[in-house]
């Protein structure tokens, strides 16, 4: 997967705690006002993050909403808070929208929406080379834009930092903002495949590709023997899994067995030949050459840095 890719993963172990404070969900509204906003010019070292936020705000409209349509030459999400309406892009036709929904919208990609008769929406406009490879690796997806977050607590959190930290505005708002909008696309891409958040995967058949590779991936599990076990063609579990989850189904497999793998260098002291084993490798030196080119050291390596920053951590023979 794209190096660049691997940023946020520190959003997405920030997005895993599960006690998460209800937040306000609308923001305070000064007395004859109904929207409030922010815009940023990006610096050029904001730039070089790969990901930067050009405004954030908030809206309460009752009128009619675009009537024609637009196209933004930026990403942006749309997330409505109260009332309901319906969501056009060219890729989707008309969908119906609620308290809930939050869609995203794509750059020079013909669009409109507007409430039935009220709503509140909150939202953010984003940019750059980071943006256009989370659309490419399926995160953000045009021809299923609209994804029912419902109240989520950290979906509502993530809106009430981006009116805390961007529209107020201070020297950091840009880069704390970028950071945010990293943790909404995993998040909100977790919530709609069911990775993440307590959900079940939408799809059944991932549903029970996910629970094997839990269950077995340390035990030999292959790609192959994987659609045997569902009884589908590999060809077509590869573009489902991708289609639904965003990850090629190999490199999801391989993922999980080198964390453990990591897991067991770092915590035991048990051969490099026992630890491939017990991560589901039958070829120890092909663990070795997998392991050196997506870590970049080899097995000993890690192992020998990996005992020096676990200093006094007990390890298990």
């Amino acid at each position: 997967m794209d190096r660049v890719l691997q940023l946020p993963g520190l959003f997405a172990q920030m997005a895993r705690a599960r006690t998460v404070p209800e937040l306000p969900v609308r923001p305070p509204t000064p007395p004859g006002r109904e929207h409030g906003a922010r815009w940023e010019v990006p610096s050029a070292a904001h730039k070089e993050l790969g990901l930067w936020v050009r405004a954030a705000g908030y809206q309460q409209q009752t009128k009619p909403g675009l009537a024609s349509d637009r196209r933004l030459g930026n990403y942006a999400a749309v997330y409505l808070v109260e009332g309901s309406g319906w969501f056009w892009s060219e890729p989707t036709g008309r969908v119906e929208v609620q308290a809930g929904s939050l869609w995203w919208i794509f750059p020079e990609v013909p669009h409109r929406y507007a409430p039935h008769r009220y709503w509140h929406e909150r939202w953010v406009i984003f940019d750059g080379p980071v943006a256009e490879r989370y659309e490419r690796h399926g995160y953000l997806r045009p021809e299923k834009p609209v994804v029912d977050v419902g109240a989520h607590p950290q979906v509502q959190e993530i809106f009430t930092r981006f009116h805390d930290d961007f529209i107020h505005g201070h020297p950091l708002a840009v880069p704390l903002a970028s950071a945010l909008t990293h943790q909404l696309i995993v998040v909100v891409h977790g919530l709609a495949t069911g990775q993440w958040g307590n959900r079940a995967p939408p799809d059944p058949l991932v549903a029970e590709v996910l629970s094997l590779i839990d269950r077995e991936a340390t035990q030999g599990l292959t790609p192959e023997a994987l659609a045997e076990r569902v009884h589908v063609g590999y060809s077509t579990l590869r573009r489902h899994f991708k289609r639904h989850t965003g990850y090629a189904l190999k490199e999801y497999l391989l993922s999980v067995q080198l964390k453990r793998a990591k897991e067991l260098l770092a915590f035991t002291e048990r051969p490099i030949q026992t630890v491939a084993a017990q991560a589901g490798f039958a070829d120890p030196y092909y663990f070795s050459r997998i392991f050196r080119a997506r870590e970049g050291v080899s097995p000993s390596d890690f192992r020998a840095r990996q005992s020096r920053m676990a200093g006094g951590l007990a390890r298990h023979s």
